[in-house]
């Protein structure tokens, strides 16, 4: 032990002189009991946004579906560019789900049918790869592949934003509570 140290040691009571004002704890209590509540997120808002996801992946799977035809030629490799786009567009939804994974949710179930619900989307991707595999050359597959990327992000965006503002929202609240 140093010098320092020792003396403040030995000394201790003597430092240990001034009380704080009449009230100063129950004040201090009463902002780290406010502070304790976590923010809670509207089920019924992560409620709305799957049932847009879903929306839009039956919508998307029916104009695929409809739009398709031509004969199918098998054995042809995937377009390199399509290969790349798809490796974009995975990078930028990584980073999304991750962002809404670090969300605060009321309850483990709202983020797993959040998540379901965007993994959901996959599905189709996956049909369309399948149509790309069998039709290499159709340009409308290769679009619709684009679009359904394109819209995946467009609704994890919103999904992020609509996030933000909740967790906004409720510190907000939490701010006026304090003051």
């Amino acid at each position: 032990m140093n010098d320092i140290e020792k003396y403040m040691m030995e000394n201790r009571p003597e430092f240990n002189t001034e009380e704080p004002k009449e009230g100063h704890f129950d004040r201090f209590n009463k902002r780290l009991i406010s502070e304790k509540r976590p923010v809670k997120l509207n089920f019924r808002h992560i409620i709305q946004i799957a049932a847009s996801i879903a929306i839009l992946v039956a919508a998307g799977w029916f104009i695929i579906d409809k739009s398709k035809s031509g004969d199918k030629v098998a054995g042809h490799v995937i377009p390199e560019e399509v290969i790349e786009a798809e490796d974009y567009f995975i990078r930028q939804v990584t980073v999304r789900y991750d962002q809404i994974e670090g969300f605060y949710f009321q309850s483990e179930q709202e983020k797993a049918i959040l998540l379901d619900e965007l993994k959901d989307l996959d599905i189709y991707f996956q049909k369309l790869m399948e149509d790309l595999e069998t039709n290499p050359s159709d340009e409308r597959i290769i679009n619709a592949m684009i679009r359904h990327y394109q819209l995946k992000l467009e609704i994890m965006d919103q999904i992020i934003n609509q996030l933000h503002q909740i967790k906004t929202q409720k510190t907000g609240n939490h701010e006026e509570e304090n003051v």
